[in-house]
């Protein structure tokens, strides 16, 4: 458990009162202020992390590390964190408030009675690294999709003039949508749900044996599964499994699609070898798969707003993407980009204000995107890597019948591959005999 300051050992029995809000509502907040002063609490609990506190005060540092952009699928989830304070951000503007309110006026009120502040809630770049490993690629697709719909105003909460903001705190209401994204992903809801209930109990049960008598400041949607940990600790699970990060125990369709071409582009080259073509044909083939591969990625990279030089580098490497599906050429691009700009957190409230903007065509919101770092380094990384992958599909269609009408079509190609296959396996019997 993170705080704010150190707190002195308790003596006797505490005692947890749990607080449920909307983080977007203003009689929340009220409430919050209400209820910390009446009750003038040992501790203020809050749903929050040490990062987000120290964003909350002003203390974090803007700047982001390429390592935490840069990562495997840290890019898609910093997507999906984006996209989801944006939808946010709109339903706070929907109610002129500051998401995040509530929390900012617990601490606020617990200094104003001298109550200690704790910081109770999961790292979030925890929470949404084990969210995201825990999600299939379709639900991951199709929650990208309706966040995107959200994001250009279709489904947007923000628009719906018969939306009541209090009926986020309604117990039944809340408990409906919890079991509805529990419907959409079971793996997701235990990340982003369950388990935070679990950490959250677990320091409040903490603080609570310590002697403390707290007010718990947490989400609606947290509010009874911490309440039923709260009443029975010896259900918590070990506080271990809460906690590191996930490599993801589900099927991956896209590491199997890029073993898949690993390997198809290996044997290609083997059989045609083995079947005795000469070494000047292969260099031509390697060479198209090079250029073909490059050119894409080049190309896509440019249109997301890469420099030359970044776009070069990941141009340059993508044929590597077809024979180790564990590099990514935008992985290489956008490493470059950085050395010629900075990328920061609050680019994230930059693209929130250019999407809230409803008048200006799309084509121009975009074009004011692509001008923030954060999200032309994004695009950039996402866009090479689509190049690549769109070479990598097109080159058997586009690329081979061009070179096998060299060596007499497509067919004589199929046909030096099966006769490889034929001396390989008499080569292996001969060495076995």
């Amino acid at each position: 458990m993170s705080d704010s300051a150190e707190l002195d050992a308790g003596d006797g029995d505490g005692s947890v009162r749990v607080v449920g809000t909307a983080h977007v509502s203003a009689d929340s907040v009220e409430e919050v202020r209400e209820t910390i002063d009446a009750e003038r609490p040992d501790v203020v609990a809050v749903e929050l992390d040490e990062g987000r506190y120290r964003q909350m005060q002003g203390e974090v540092a803007q700047d982001l590390e390429p390592s935490d952009l840069l990562q495997g699928n840290t890019v898609f989830q910093f997507i999906a964190y984006w996209m989801l304070s944006y939808v946010q951000a709109r339903m706070g503007d929907r109610f002129d408030i500051e998401p995040g309110a509530d929390m900012e006026a617990a601490i606020d009120a617990a200094e104003t009675v001298g109550s200690e502040v704790a910081l109770v809630d999961r790292d979030i770049q925890t929470t949404i690294q084990r969210f995201w490993a825990r999600m299939s690629i379709f639900e991951k697709l199709r929650m990208v999709w309706e966040l995107c719909l959200a994001m250009v105003g279709i489904g947007d909460p923000g628009e719906d003039e018969e939306f009541d903001i209090e009926e986020l705190t309604d117990g039944d209401v809340v408990s409906a949508m919890m079991e509805e994204f529990r419907q959409f992903s079971p793996g997701g809801a235990e990340a982003l749900i369950d388990e935070r209930d679990a950490f959250i109990a677990h320091n409040l049960v903490q603080l609570r044996d310590a002697g403390h008598d707290v007010v718990a400041i947490v989400g609606a949607g947290h509010r009874a599964g911490i309440e039923e940990y709260l009443e029975r600790p010896e259900t918590l699970p070990p506080m271990e499994s809460l906690t590191g990060t996930e490599s993801g125990g589900r099927f991956s369709l896209f590491k199997l699609f890029g073993y898949v071409m690993a390997l198809g582009f290996l044997s290609f080259f083997f059989l045609l070898f083995m079947a005795g073509v000469r070494n000047t044909l292969l260099l031509k083939v390697f060479a198209a798969w090079f250029l073909f591969n490059g050119v894409f990625a080049f190309g896509l990279a440019k249109l997301a707003g890469a420099r030359w030089t970044s776009a070069g580098v990941g141009g340059a490497v993508a044929w590597l993407t077809s024979v180790n599906p564990l590099l990514a050429p935008g992985w290489f691009a956008g490493y470059v980009e950085l050395k010629y700009t900075s990328v920061n957190v609050g680019d994230i409230a930059t693209l929130n204000e250019i999407l809230s903007d409803d008048e200006s065509p799309l084509k121009d919101i975009l074009g004011r995107m692509l001008d923030v770092p954060l999200f032309r380094l994004i695009a950039i990384v996402a866009m090479t890597n689509v190049g690549s992958m769109i070479a990598s599909l097109a080159f058997p269609f586009v690329v081979l019948p061009l070179l096998g009408s060299q060596i007499g079509g497509v067919d004589q190609i199929t046909n030096l591959m099966i006769q490889g296959a034929q001396n390989s396996a008499d080569l292996i019997v001969q060495t076995l005999t």
